[in-house]
C-alpha cells in the first residue's frame, strides 16, 4: 500500500492521503461511498448478521437493510460538515477536529506523535468511522473511513484494510519527517510538486 499524494481539505488543519491506484483520496473515496444508496445496500446485505446480532443489536434491535441505510445517511452530511467546520474554525474557536477525533484504541491517555484516530457519527453508538492521523489537536490526515458495526476491527476484511491504510499513513508521513504541526511546510514542500 503507498501514498502517492496527499490531498489539502483545509490548509494546515485537515488532509487525506491517495493510495496509488486509487481514482480518488481517501475523503471523497469514503464520503462517496457513504451516499452511494446501491454501496450501502450492497454492504449492509453481506453485513447483515453483523446489523441484527452485533455491536448495534441492543440500540437498533431487528434493523432492516432500508433502515440501516436511512440511518447512515442522515448521519454521514452532519459527520463531514462537522468535519469540515471544526477544521476551519478550530484555531480560533478552541474546539479542534480533536473535538471528533478520538485515539483510536479507548483505552489510549497519551498522546503520541502520529496518534492513530477515529472519528464517528453524532449518534450514541455510530457505525460510521473516519480514520486518521493526528499531528495536533487541529492537524488530521485521514487515511480512510468506513461502517464498523463489529466490536473490533479485526474482525472483519474491511475494517482490517483500515488498519492497514493507517498504518501505511503513519508510516509515510514518518519518512516524510512530519511529526508535529511545525512540520506543516513538509507536507507542503514534498508532497505537492
Amino acid at each position: 500500500m503507498k501514498i502517492s499524494t496527499i490531498f489539502e481539505i483545509t490548509k494546515e488543519s485537515l488532509y487525506a492521503v491517495h493510495f496509488e491506484g486509487s481514482e480518488m483520496d481517501e475523503w471523497s473515496a469514503f464520503f462517496d461511498r457513504m451516499t452511494d444508496v446501491e454501496y450501502l445496500h450492497g454492504f449492509f446485505s453481506e453485513h447483515s448478521a453483523d446489523l441484527k446480532n452485533g455491536f448495534y443489536a441492543d440500540q437498533y434491535g431487528n434493523i432492516s437493510v432500508e433502515e440501516a441505510i436511512e440511518i447512515t445517511l442522515d448521519e454521514i452530511d452532519q459527520l463531514e460538515n462537522q468535519l469540515r467546520g471544526l477544521s476551519r474554525t478550530g484555531r480560533e474557536s478552541g474546539d479542534t477536529l480533536q473535538t471528533l477525533f478520538k485515539p483510536l484504541n479507548n483505552d489510549d491517555y497519551k498522546q503520541p506523535s502520529l496518534q492513530k484516530n477515529k472519528a464517528t457519527g453524532a449518534r450514541r453508538k455510530s457505525w460510521l468511522r473516519v480514520y486518521a492521523i493526528r499531528i495536533s489537536a487541529n492537524f488530521f490526515v485521514v487515511s480512510g473511513g468506513a461502517i464498523k458495526l463489529t466490536a473490533d476491527m479485526n474482525d472483519r476484511q474491511h475494517l482490517l484494510q483500515e488498519l492497514e491504510k493507517l498504518e501505511a499513513t503513519k508510516n509515510f508521513l514518518r519518512e516524510e519527517g512530519v511529526l508535529d504541526e511545525d512540520d506543516y511546510q513538509i507536507l507542503t514542500l514534498n508532497l505537492w510538486q
